[in-house]
């Protein structure tokens, strides 16, 4: 059984290379293997560590892109700028696979698809983890979605045809039906594994977090369709949620215990919805090598982190940085508790040991992420430089997220004054006073893009808010400044089809926008 055990939680490299290339024969080998509710989870735990590696530890590359700061590093500048000539230069397509999707995709079906084989369990809990398998399926086609638009929909486990890309509205149907089926599952404190023990880990799906991976599909369907429907279907998802009838969820009271309890090390679960498990035991913290990315926002880490002489960063530019100006242009408000809770000392003089004259830094020093893991194995590189991680877990999505996507669905379905309600909620814990500007839409819309680009500073957010208020032109930066409707329509917005899709499938086709502009 241990063998069997083994090889099943390998079993989705036999197709992470190609989707397509699925040995159906594999299957027949765990024909007798669901004797268990053990064994169930054993495969959700698989997932698991597939979900972690995508929204972890991935490459993100159009987080990247949305990250505000005024140096980007020769690594990230291509794709900021979306600069073709460079682009492919920097090997990008070794992350932008999606192969970890569709082998997560892949373990979902697989799952489906043995349930003749499942002996011993009850149905109650055959339907629980298959909710489970259900949720991250939706998720990854949500994601899928978002990332690539057109797409295939995998098969069963057990077929290997090759499959052409559907179009992005049949991908988003595919992650609706899939999330819908995983509505039976709790509130998160109903809970409980194989074992009947609660589960306190938010990366199992709960009612909560299938409702949350409903508005965002339908937020984001709102964004490219531009209907009402979709609007009002994405604010009803949200309000089921706010309004405690999937569960108990609460915003921090402050800023301080937001970044102390659910961003940092105590790994508080108030405010969090869904999130990626992370602890050194899973990750191997000893043998790092360098500083762990969970977020986009972590490139900008460095004094006093990585970095113990704010002189050296403010004379380089070799590295990520944002500049104290940038910053307090988007916290324009001094009385923001973010500007001074998520940046250390911003634009304050600080004294440099050694030096009797106080220094003035040009560059902001995030401080988001401030519960810092150094290094203990001395053979590691990062010896020289100390921090590898900053603990906690990575959060996907928190109540005050989905507090201003509701009230982003409320400014498009003319509700305004309820609007206005959700942007004062998360403005209050900030520590500022009510919205007091223009109320039309479009003025209102902005400003929660705004109050959304403060909040959720760093956390991966900004491109889709970019992208599904289409205000790409006007805050990313070079060549998305000149794209034509066109562009857009052939994939721009989206990333480049990756090389090894195109293994073994000869339906698979380039989205037209990189067809035209790849080397």
């Amino acid at each position: 059984m241990k063998k069997i055990i083994f090889l099943l939680l390998f079993l989705p490299f036999y197709s992470c290379n190609d989707w397509l290339d699925v040995e159906s024969e594999i299957s027949v080998t765990y024909r007798n293997y669901f004797q268990s509710e053990s064994d169930l989870e054993k495969i959700m735990i698989t997932m698991f560590g597939f979900e972690k590696n995508i929204l972890a530890y991935g490459d993100h590359y159009l987080d990247y892109v949305g990250l505000p700061r005024d140096y980007p590093s020769t690594y990230t500048k291509p794709y900021q700028e979306l600069n073709y000539e460079t682009f492919w230069s920097k090997g990008c397509d070794n992350f932008m696979s999606w192969s970890n999707y569709y082998a997560t995709i892949y373990m979902a079906n697989f799952l489906r698809d043995s349930q003749y084989r499942i002996k011993n369990i009850p149905k109650e809990r055959v339907n629980y983890w298959m909710a489970q398998a259900n949720f991250i399926k939706g998720l990854m086609y949500f994601k899928i979605a978002q990332h690539w638009g057109e797409a295939p929909i995998a098969p069963s486990s057990e077929e290997a045809e090759a499959s052409a890309k559907s179009p992005v509205d049949t991908v988003l149907a595919e992650a609706i039906r899939c999330a819908e089926a995983a509505l039976i599952l709790p509130p998160h404190d109903k809970l409980t594994d194989a074992n009947g023990t609660a589960i306190t880990s938010r990366q199992y799906a709960s009612l909560g977090s299938v409702h949350t991976l409903l508005a965002n599909i339908y937020a984001w369907m709102g964004g490219l369709y531009g209907k009402e429907e979709y609007w009002k279907k994405a604010e009803q998802e949200a309000s089921f949620i706010i309004d405690g009838k999937a569960g108990f969820y609460d915003l921090e009271n402050n800023i301080s215990l937001l970044i102390q309890n659910t961003l940092g090390k105590a790994r508080a679960t108030k405010e969090v919805i869904f999130s990626i498990e992370i602890n050194e035991q899973d990750d191997r913290w000893y043998d790092a090598g360098n500083l762990e990315l969970r977020y986009p926002g972590t490139l900008l880490i460095n004094y006093p982190y990585t970095e113990t002489d704010p002189r050296k960063i403010n004379n380089t530019l070799r590295e990520e940085r944002i500049s104290v100006n940038t910053v307090k242009q988007l916290f324009p408000d001094p009385e923001d508790q973010r500007r001074k809770e998520y940046w250390y000392k911003l634009g304050e003089e600080l004294t440099v040991e050694g030096e009797k004259a106080p220094f003035k830094p040009r560059f902001a020093y995030i401080n988001k992420w401030r519960d810092a893991v150094k290094a203990t194995n001395p053979e590691s590189i990062m010896q020289n430089i100390g921090v590898i991680a900053m603990d906690g877990n990575r959060i996907i999505w928190r109540l005050a997220d989905l507090i201003l996507l509701r009230a982003e669905c409320r400014a498009h379905l003319g509700m305004t004054t309820e609007a206005l309600k959700d942007l004062d909620r998360i403005r209050d814990r900030a520590g500022l006073k009510g919205y007091s500007g223009a109320t039309d839409k479009t003025s209102l819309l902005k400003e929660i893009f705004h109050e959304r680009e403060r909040e959720l500073f760093g956390e991966g957010e900004r491109y889709f808010d970019i992208v599904r208020n289409g205000y790409f032109r006007e805050e990313l930066k070079g060549n998305y400044k000149i794209l034509s409707e066109q562009d857009v329509k052939d994939g721009a917005l989206y990333l480049r089809i990756p090389n090894n899709a195109f293994n073994k499938n000869p339906l698979m086709k380039q989205n037209l926008f990189w067809l035209w502009h790849q080397n």
